[in-house]
């Protein structure tokens, strides 16, 4: 603990007295320097392939930006008690928190506790790159705080800290989180005018002691904390508020007590309007991607942050005129509502690439009719989600299998429907399968002609567990599918990234290479954080995928004759569930892969 001290300290002395190789400060604090002229957030651009701009991501944000005299004392005196006690005696840098901080965290074995005063906050977040997480961006933090309030006041500087700081739920800056938590203020809500004497009408000057405290307890981590849905960590997180206040003397003893047996009493949980632009569906797996992935944060509020109000410039693989085209198909062949009035089915549909240019790029995906729709699943990606059942069009899988192991694609199964196994005990005491045809087929014709019982026969063969493991290595998610024998028949949820995954593989002579949607980052300065680098593996071998793509070709002339393209080599597979409730088809050229299915979302209904 010695040691890590004089560490500290050393750093400490380094940022505040000497030469830092940094930013050229003198230019950012300079006399033409006018803060007033930064952007407190900036947007971040969604682009299509072909660079066209597909919407903005503002983070649903929120913002009013009001005077450190307008915030009333409470406010401000929450805040700091809960993030930075000693704001209005240190010089931008707290010693002592950050020595406590770093006792905690080696206790804790990790990061429990941060040291940063409201000035590093703001000035590391605002004038740094936040993806950058180094000591060197550290020492630059503690430098440019010591120098920023040399330049600025206590109070300009809290101000511009909580105008900046996000409190979530889309809520930016303390009269945004105000109203988002606890309402709009009462002058709004009057119905002559108000007279406020030029005073605006805001919400943040009726706060009550109980919800200056709530408000100020989101700041460490507005997602943990958010009362919506994590209510008891919420109202945890506020009593440690109002003891630091009463700790601090900034309420009684007397409103301390009171204020704990209060309920955090919060206004109906709104969703906040938004925007509508196409492939929607398609930008929220982009955005939940990049809020999933560590390289852009420590933490997923960091992500956040980084997302939302980072300026980054996002370029993916989606091409919206082939997006347009996917839609329009969409609406075209299952119109909205029935000759009945009743609800007709949904749809999704996946286009993946598979030339040089635009390996495993995800070119289309259809999640839904309408993303922006009133419908409580209008949001839920029917292409990426869950899945439903793809029915046959999972049995290549097991051909895959198959004629790995070097079984025949001309050897004969007796096709007779129905047929009972009994052999081996994995599939069940007796497996019951329908769907044939008269006397004995080979498995190219069961191919073409979706024969179940051949398939079920084959499954037998090859084993549940060879066509798990099939299945998996050429794109389905690790553990989706149970080693069942009717899986081969499509009993296993699966989506259509998925489906698509699995025959681009086919596609490209058997080369997976896995779903791309995000080619390139860049920063607000321009700098490079991110590019897509695919890793293709083999996973059939050229005169195995050969044959099984000459019988996903007699597909098109059997089961599958209504997608054929007679202009253009193709193969693909056709799939129904049980009842006809969900139904799949899978295709590709060797251009593209294409994965779409048609069913009613919210349960097994017959079409």
């Amino acid at each position: 603990m010695r040691r890590l001290a004089l560490a500290l300290f050393a750093t400490l002395l380094v940022a505040s007295s000497c030469s830092v190789e940094t930013k050229d400060f003198d230019a950012l604090f300079g006399d033409d320097f006018n803060i007033d002229a930064l952007e407190t957030a900036q947007s971040s651009r969604v682009y299509d392939r072909n660079g066209t701009l597909i919407t903005e991501l503002r983070g649903e944000q929120n913002r009013t930006d009001v005077g450190i005299e307008e915030i009333p004392e409470l406010v401000q005196n929450a805040v700091v008690a809960i993030e930075d006690e000693r704001f209005w005696d240190h010089a931008g840098v707290d010693l002592k928190a950050i020595l406590r901080a770093a006792r905690s965290n080696v206790s804790a074995g990790g990061i429990a506790q941060g040291g940063s005063t409201i000035t590093q906050q703001y000035v590391g977040n605002v004038f740094l790159d936040r993806s950058e997480q180094t000591g060197s961006r550290k020492v630059e933090e503690i430098f440019m705080a010591r120098r920023f309030e040399q330049r600025y006041t206590k109070e300009f500087i809290l101000e511009k800290y909580l105008n900046w700081v996000y409190f979530g739920n889309g809520a930016y800056g303390v009269e945004a989180a105000a109203r988002t938590y606890f309402g709009p203020p009462s002058c709004e809500r009057q119905t002559s005018a108000f007279d406020t004497d030029d005073r605006e009408c805001l919400k943040v000057t009726e706060l009550t002691i109980v919800e200056a405290a709530t408000i100020a307890g989101l700041i460490q981590a507005p997602g943990r904390f958010n009362p919506y849905i994590n209510y008891e960590a919420a109202r945890d997180r506020r009593d440690l508020v109002l003891l630091r206040m009463y700790a601090n003397d900034y309420i009684t003893e007397e409103e301390y007590e009171t204020a704990l047996l209060q309920p955090i009493d919060l206004v109906e949980d709104v969703p906040i309007l938004e925007e509508e632009y196409p492939a929607a569906h398609f930008v929220e797996d982009v955005k939940q991607w990049f809020l999933d992935n560590p390289r852009f944060g420590a933490t997923r509020e960091e992500r956040i942050a980084l997302l939302f109000e980072g300026g980054l410039d996002i370029y993916t693989t989606i091409d919206l005129d082939l997006q347009a085209e996917a839609e329009a198909a969409v609406e075209r062949v299952l119109p909205q509502i029935a000759a009945d009035g009743s609800y007709n089915p949904d749809a999704a549909a996946v286009v993946m690439g598979v030339t040089p240019v635009d390996d495993g790029h995800v070119l289309a995906m259809v999640g839904g009719r309408d993303f922006f729709g009133a419908d409580d699943d209008a949001k839920f990606n029917l292409a990426s989600g869950s899945g439903r059942q793809a029915g046959s069009s999972m049995k290549p899988i097991g051909l895959a299998v198959a004629l790995q192991l070097g079984i025949p694609i001309t050897r004969f199964y007796d096709a007779t429907s129905p047929i009972e196994i009994t052999n081996p005990p994995v599939c069940g005491p007796t497996w019951k399968v329908r769907g044939g045809a008269d006397g004995d087929r080979t498995l190219a014709d069961a191919t073409k002609w979706s024969r179940n019982t051949v398939y079920a026969q084959l499954m037998v063969d090859i084993g549940p567990a060879r066509f798990v493991q099939m299945a998996e290595d050429l794109g389905i998610g690790e553990g989706r599918i149970q080693p069942v024998c009717a899986a081969i028949l499509g009993t296993e949820n699966v989506n259509m990234v998925e489906m698509a995954t699995v025959y681009s593989t086919f596609a490209r002579d058997g080369v997976r290479v896995d779903p791309v949607m995000v080619t390139r980052i860049l920063n607000a300065e321009g700098t490079q954080l991110y590019e897509s680098a695919p890793e293709p593996a083999t996973v059939l071998n050229k005169t195995v995928n050969d044959q099984l793509t000459w019988a996903l070709s007699t597909v098109m002339n059997g089961t599958g004759w209504r997608a054929n393209l007679p202009d253009y080599p193709d193969a693909g597979k056709t799939g129904t569930a049980q009842n006809n409730a969900d139904a799949t088809f899978v295709g590709y050229t060797r251009q593209r892969a294409t994965a779409v299915w048609v069913g009613y979302p919210d349960e097994q209904i017959p079409m």
